[in-house]
């Protein structure tokens, strides 16, 4: 006859550990440039691009200042985007052990 006072216990314990995409790394850098063209094209209307009485350049400047910061700021994000898919492809290889 068995012994049913003789009892076999296992534990098994998980632990799952979530890392980010890093696409809010990407959102943050885009919202970041456009708070700087807006902070730009604010400042040239409000308060000192150009003199009282200096012609009409002050809306000039302000639309390349805000192309300048819009090109700068989808450069950024291209190379963000660029290195999150680097990230993503790397760490894929390590999970896989692939190289």
């Amino acid at each position: 006859m068995s012994d049913h006072n003789d009892l076999h216990t296992h534990t098994r314990e998980t632990h799952v550990e979530r890392h980010g995409s890093g696409g809010t790394g990407v959102l943050a850098f885009i919202v970041g440039g456009l708070v700087v063209a807006v902070g730009v094209l604010g400042f040239v209307f409000w308060s000192g691009g150009s003199p009282e009485g200096s012609g009409g350049n002050a809306a000039e400047s302000a639309a390349e200042s805000a192309a300048s910061s819009a090109e700068t700021a989808a450069e950024s994000a291209g190379n963000a985007a660029e290195s999150a898919g680097d990230a993503a492809e790397s760490a894929a290889e390590g999970a896989t052990g692939e190289e």
